[in-house]
């Protein structure tokens, strides 16, 4: 299998766990599923490859660990958990 289908799978895995947990750390552990989805973004769009450069493979992901931290700090504290977690409203 692709190594970023693995993270893809990964992200849905961590997601699922933050939903399980979801009032006491789930919005925590919401942020390792972001991050496994834009390190699995960036592998499949040859950001991330074997044979790099360790100063720009060191470069890239902290740039993923930023964007993922920029993209969840607002969505934790301003959309509602409702709206996080809206694909498991549909089994309630």
């Amino acid at each position: 299998m692709k190594v970023s289908l693995w993270f893809y799978l990964g992200a849905l895995v961590i997601y699922f766990l933050s939903f399980i947990s979801g009032f006491s750390i789930g919005l925590y552990v919401l942020f390792g599923a972001i991050l496994l989805l834009l390190f699995g973004l960036a592998i499949s769009f040859k950001l991330l490859r074997k044979g790099m450069k360790t100063s720009r493979l060191i470069g890239i992901s902290i740039a993923i660990c930023v964007v993922s931290y920029v993209v969840w700090n607002p969505l934790i504290h301003n959309v509602d958990d409702y709206y996080i977690f809206y694909p498991f409203t549909f089994f309630v």
